[in-house]
């Protein structure tokens, strides 16, 4: 296996500006011809920081993270492995990776964008267009320790951000193959200018793949601007999102520009779609359709350049069936969907994103380093079926990390497994047959209800075979208090 590392402007630190004002970029170089490497190299002089070359899918393997990585050059003609096979262990490692494959021909260009690459460059290239292209493929510098500083072009939000927003170091990486699903087509469409639903349950990361989309787009210089639907009243929704001119209603004193117009030439995103009032759901549309506004107590129409991302946790197509939602917005909004998976759907994310977390928590609070989970707390953390997903599993490692005296956190720093290990009662998704699970169920509908009839309503049989279910479960009979007899 042959690795070479090769710092070219060592005087830089990675991230940091040069002495022209331009952001040096790390690019990995990827090509089997090593002559060229070396050429190319030297060629990016000035305009990287460091380039690290490597040859084989080993040396790949062999790096610890890619994060430190800006862009991917990959040669995908190699003659000792083929571009897509290296491609797809660049995903694996890096869903969220910039890669600009080198290529021969159109065609081969064809291929490799349909297999994933974000930008092809036909040989032979001059150096100048290269750097160009390396420029507008790359995303931001990531530091390799401490998290890059929020930049204000990135954000402007209505509030403090919640935990699902602080997430976002973790949206991008996965191990489970229906997030990995999710990543490929977000990554796939970020460059777009297509309109994206988000759906899933509360605290899933809904916002911060809104995020990563958003950073991963051509946009990704101007506002990332978010409306929360739910909270605020019609009235208010509607000038938090297009403005209002002053004296337009009472306490309205002053000109407000609106959420659309702060996202010009951004991202907007809506979070919690599925709550938007009926009266303000027209003029949403028309602001797709037209990307066309007015403020409230306005004619005049004003233009808007915004690219709109939506997230829910409701069916629309039930909330269109029901009346609350229009289906020609439900249309417009719905050109990409991205479904989340819950936390208990992925549970080989769950240790690694704990792990995250529990460093997260660590940096930002101050507290001692090289903290780590007991094997009894990894047990129940992967055992725990999580109805709060990444929310509830960041604020319980928060609380375990912030009230423990020690530097391995146990199974009595989490007191909800505690309580669920007392109760006894199995759960589902927890690793059970399914005759325990039915076992479980059967005597909380009978423990909960005032007759058999009842319970077996509630289980959809009749009663003879709830009678006869019950008479085969452990323990007597007499264990189940119900008035009514068989």
């Amino acid at each position: 296996m042959k690795f070479v590392q090769k710092s070219l402007v060592p005087s830089q630190a990675a991230g940091k500006e040069s002495t022209d004002g331009a952001v040096p970029l790390t690019v990995l170089m990827i090509g089997d011809e090593a002559r060229s490497r070396r050429l190319l190299a030297f060629g990016l002089v000035g305009e990287t920081d460091v380039v690290t070359c490597i040859e084989s899918p080993a040396a790949l393997e062999a790096l610890s993270s890619l994060n430190p990585f800006c862009v991917v050059l990959l040669d995908w003609e190699m003659k000792s492995t083929a571009g897509s096979d290296m491609l797809a262990m660049l995903r694996t490692l890096d869903a969220e990776i910039p890669v600009v494959a080198t290529v021969a021909g159109e065609s081969v260009a064809t291929v490799a964008q349909k297999r994933g690459a974000n930008r092809c460059i036909l040989k032979p290239f001059s150096t100048e267009d290269l750097k160009s292209l390396l420029k507008e493929t790359a995303r931001e510098p990531l530091p390799v320790v401490a998290p890059a500083p929020k930049t204000p072009e990135v954000e402007e939000s209505t509030g403090e951000p919640t935990a699902e927003e602080t997430a976002s170091p973790v949206a991008f990486g996965s191990q489970s193959q229906p997030m990995r699903q999710v990543l490929q087509i977000a990554l796939r469409v970020a460059p777009t200018s297509a309109n994206i639903l988000i759906l899933g349950e509360n605290g899933t990361g809904k916002t911060a793949l809104a995020r990563g989309i958003h950073q991963r787009s051509l946009r990704k210089r101007m506002p990332f601007v978010t409306v929360n639907c739910p909270c605020l009243q019609s009235q208010l929704l509607q000038s938090e999102l297009f403005g209002h001119v002053r004296g337009s209603f009472t306490g309205a004193i002053n000109d407000a520009v609106g959420k659309v117009a702060a996202a010009e030439g951004g991202t907007l995103f809506l979070d919690e779609i599925g709550e938007l009032p009926l009266e303000i759901q027209p003029k949403l549309l028309r602001l797709l359709q037209d990307r066309q506004y007015e403020r409230v107590g306005e004619t005049k129409t004003r233009q808007a350049n915004i690219r709109v991302l939506a997230a829910t946790n409701r069916d629309l197509r039930e909330e269109v069936k029901a009346g609350r939602f229009r289906e020609d917005l439900f249309y417009r909004l719905n050109v990409i969907t991205l479904d989340m998976p819950s936390l208990r759907r992925r549970p080989e994310d769950i240790l690694s994103l704990a792990e995250e977390f529990l460093r997260e928590v660590t940096r930002n609070s101050g507290l001692r380093k090289n903290r780590a989970f007991t094997p009894e707390a990894r047990q129940v953390l992967m055992q725990h079926r999580w109805p709060g997903n990444l929310r509830e599993l960041r604020n319980m490692v928060e609380r375990a990390a912030i009230l423990s005296d020690s530097d391995h956190l146990d199974v009595a720093d989490f007191p909800i497994f505690c309580e669920e290990g007392q109760s006894g009662i199995p759960q589902v998704g927890d690793l059970i047959s399914l005759a325990e699970l039915e076992e479980a169920h059967i005597r909380e509908v009978i423990a909960r209800t005032q007759t058999l009839g009842h319970a077996a309503e509630i289980l959809g049989i009749n009663q003879a075979t709830l009678y006869r279910k019950r008479k085969r479960l452990p323990g007597s009979v007499e264990t189940f208090a119900v008035p009514e007899a068989i």
